[in-house]
């Protein structure tokens, strides 16, 4: 049976409690050529060393969201993120950082950005 729906997008923002980090969040919602429903996240994560300086892009992460969490995505896109996603999307910012400094892999960044939709919880 094809997929049916609408394709879309939602943008979502986090800033730290000390607005020294700011996090992007955009959800899309697609289908493929053969009509699947396929879900990416684009990750973003600027910095400042005071909140009197402008924001700086510290890494862009773009990450396909696998089939078994899209009804998560599907949420978060619908409800926005909830408190256990806010606490995941710090420590991704963390894991961006560290792979912004080649402290760790991309590949781990990714899964901590992807981790803030595993996360949900209902």
């Amino acid at each position: 049976m094809p997929a049916t729906g609408t394709a879309f997008s939602v943008d979502l923002l986090i800033v730290t409690p000390d607005q020294l980090r700011k996090i992007d969040f955009k959800l899309s919602k697609s289908f493929t050529t053969g009509n699947s429903v396929s879900w990416d996240l684009e990750f973003g994560l600027q910095e400042r060393k005071k909140t009197t300086d402008g924001f700086h892009d510290v890494i862009h992460l773009k990450v396909n969201i696998q089939p078994a969490l899209h009804p998560k995505a599907e949420a978060t896109a619908k409800k926005g993120l909830d408190e256990t996603q806010t606490s995941a999307a710090f420590a991704a910012a963390d894991s961006a950082k560290l792979a912004s400094d080649g402290e760790i892999s991309k590949a781990s960044a990714n899964a901590a950005a992807r981790r803030v939709i595993a996360v949900r919880g209902t």
